[in-house]
């Protein structure tokens, strides 16, 4: 980690896990849940905790692919989580439903949402793979 930009995406890499981990924990609040969503979900927040094992323990600097993976498995536990809601999104915007039952997924998705964000910034900072 010999650069600023390295260091940069190290970081957002570290925030991206973090937030995902906290999606995983606020998925639970959400009225109508799928199993897909959890194992994206999942499976992003060991590819980032396996990615900063790397770049801790061995010293050696990220490749940029495996952040885009942890960004692609973010966006498909977001893409899971919204066919199961539609039909209660329609019932809450015609007002048969109240809005507390929206509440707990919108929470959910703003902060997997803020984590995709991240990480598809932490993908284009130079993460690059270099020999010490």
């Amino acid at each position: 980690m010999k650069d600023r930009a390295s260091l940069l995406g190290i970081v957002l890499s570290g925030s991206t896990t973090v937030l995902t981990i906290v999606s995983i924990l606020l998925y639970k609040f959400t009225l109508i849940k799928t199993n897909n969503t959890y194992i994206m979900l999942v499976c992003a927040a060991g590819v980032g905790l396996l990615s900063l094992l790397i770049a801790i323990r061995i010293g050696k600097e990220l490749p940029n692919f495996i952040v885009l993976i942890q960004t692609l498995l973010v966006m498909a536990g977001l893409g899971f989580s919204v066919a199961p809601m539609v039909n209660e999104i329609g019932l809450v915007y015609a007002g048969l439903n109240p809005q507390s039952n929206l509440t707990g997924y919108l929470i959910f998705v703003a902060f997997a949402a803020i984590s995709w964000l991240i990480g598809l910034i932490a993908t284009f900072t130079g993460i690059t793979k270099r020999a010490i």
